[in-house]
């Protein structure tokens, strides 16, 4: 075994050397010099141990400590080498190793991300076309929350064809591990579909159908109230059923990123009156923070302004970074 190596035994007796990263509840990430960062099964692992210090933190409230692991003779426990009066404690007494901040409670975790798409034709066609949007996010121990701003300007043949902004903030509060209840807000402009402004604000609750490092999936459901201002048509504020979809899955690998999320909500006293936003797409990592993005972003009206139509499309293709 090379020096300084970190040793993990596995219950089928296979022995595996490198550098414990963390433990969570997706399992045991492990970096070798021959595979990368390999993601094990928390419950196939028989045993381990490390070099140099990790920070354990137990279920239930029993405690946090920074020690060395040590191998044990008793299949499905670890030795904390810190406090050698101990007996060897369980490895499912063990929540995480190297736990985050949001993970132990002690910050919160932020992740940023802008894209940037474009396009200009010229020639038997004249279309100039930008599309940006930034995003924030942050996660910690009990809740998370997200903002986003998107606008969009287009031209062709001289005259402005799209003008657009849209700007949403969410917050989750987790009343267990898989439920929450959340807030939500929204403003938007679109002069080519008659919205001088649309403001929608509400809450409810929500379901963590899937959450792993791989994959998640979310859904929830509430009330909205909306109001509408418009250039042409009467304005008009009602109460709304609102829901929202989240969905993220990495391809193979981590090669790709698949993503979709849909927000929408009817008109409690008019159910043709509905809004739904939706954008589907693919992340690709290209370079150290650099990605490529192509999506799809949706706007259905169900009673748009009298001479709109009901539905906008667009299929962007663009640049991010990400932090």
């Amino acid at each position: 075994m090379p020096a300084g190596a970190d040793e993990v035994l596995l219950t089928n007796g296979d022995r595996l050397t490198g550098r414990v990263v963390a433990k969570t509840p997706e399992g045991l990430e492990f970096k070798t010099d021959y595979a990368g960062v390999l993601r094990i099964d928390w419950r196939v692992v028989e045993t381990l141990k490390t070099d140099e210090p990790v920070d354990v933190m137990m279920r239930h409230n029993e405690g946090r400590l920074a020690t060395p692991l040590e191998r044990s003779d008793e299949p499905g426990t670890v030795r904390l080498t810190a406090v050698p009066e101990v007996p060897p404690v369980r490895l499912d007494r063990i929540a995480y190793l190297n736990p985050t901040p949001s993970q132990s409670g002690e910050g919160t975790e932020y992740k940023g991300r802008v894209n940037l798409a474009g396009s200009a034709n010229s020639g038997n066609s004249d279309t100039k076309q930008i599309v940006g949007e930034a995003e924030l996010a942050g996660v910690a121990k009990g809740s998370r929350f997200s903002t986003r701003i998107r606008g969009e300007h287009r031209t062709e043949g001289g005259d402005e064809s799209a003008s657009n902004w849209l700007a949403t903030a969410n917050r989750d509060w987790f009343v267990s591990s898989r439920r929450f209840v959340y807030g939500r807000t929204s403003v938007e402009r679109d002069r080519f579909r008659d919205l001088a402004m649309r403001f929608s604000a509400g809450g409810g609750y929500g379901l963590q159908l899937i959450d792993r490092d791989q994959t998640g999936l979310s859904v929830q459901a509430g009330i909205d109230y909306v109001r509408e201002n418009r250039f042409d048509a009467d304005d008009q504020a009602y109460p709304a059923l609102g829901w929202g979809v989240r969905y993220r899955h990495w391809l193979v690998g981590r090669t790709a990123e698949v993503f979709h999320e849909q927000d929408g909500y009817m008109n409690v006293d008019d159910g043709r009156d509905i809004t739904l936003k939706t954008r589907t797409g693919l992340r690709l990592p290209i370079v150290d923070r650099l990605t490529a993005q192509v999506q799809g972003v949706v706007d259905w009206e169900g009673k748009p302004a009298e001479g709109r139509k009901s539905t906008d499309l667009s299929l962007q293709f663009g640049l991010g970074y990400e932090w």
